[in-house]
């Protein structure tokens, strides 16, 4: 009889729709947290070399914002070898990830990077955006009838424990207020019917302005 066959798990960096201090903040925050975890002993490319290009990234982008002659394009420059570092990076946690099926998903968590999700297991019905506020969060999800709304917020949804929730009522849209700027949080939702509790599968991310 055939194993049932395991969906692999993919990393999702969205390095296209992030402005260059948040690629920058991802870019250490991975380093951050593959730091001595178990799970990556040999990466690749090597911490070291990540760290060496998220500094010359971060030197570009300060002298680009005075405008001086070339600076931008020097720094789009730089960029672009660290963006690859990180596709490289992101494709060494896979490979680990996936080596262990049963626990992929917390393994690419434990790494700071988001877990794509499958367009059938994640409808775009919970939404997470930047409010108008720094330091806010506006959560929303799809109206129901006669439905309550719970939403849950983590720094590390690698650690089951750690999920508190913050709002728990009959409104469908939240704003979450007092957040650090420069962390990243997850969060994720469930809602409860008529019909009882329903999960959303989607952890959503941002990290606070």
């Amino acid at each position: 009889m055939s194993k049932p066959k395991m969906n692999k798990k993919s990393v999702a960096l969205f390095l296209s729709k992030k402005s260059v201090p948040q690629i920058i903040a991802d870019a250490n925050l991975y380093v951050d947290q593959m730091s001595g975890n178990a799970d990556f002993p040999n990466p690749v490319p090597s911490l070291s070399t990540i760290q060496t290009q998220i500094a010359q990234v971060q030197t570009a982008y300060t002298v680009a914002q005075t405008r001086q002659k070339g600076a931008v394009s020097a720094m789009y420059s730089v960029l672009k070898v660290l963006e690859v570092s990180l596709k490289q990076l992101a494709s060494y946690v896979e490979t680990v990830a996936n080596a262990d099926p049963d626990l992929a998903e917390s393994i690419i968590l434990s790494a700071g990077m988001t877990v794509k999700k499958a367009a059938v297991r994640a409808p775009k019905i919970f939404s997470v955006k930047q409010g108008i506020v720094p330091e806010e969060v506006i959560l929303n999800n799809k109206a129901l009838k006669r439905a309550a709304y719970i939403y849950q917020i983590t720094t590390d949804p690698s650690k089951p424990d750690s999920w508190e929730i913050i709002y728990s009522g009959l409104r469908v849209k939240y704003i979450h207020k007092g957040l650090t700027p420069g962390v990243r949080y997850y969060f994720k939702t469930t809602v409860i019917s008529k019909d009882g509790a329903l999960d959303n599968p989607a952890i959503l991310s941002l990290i606070t302005s």
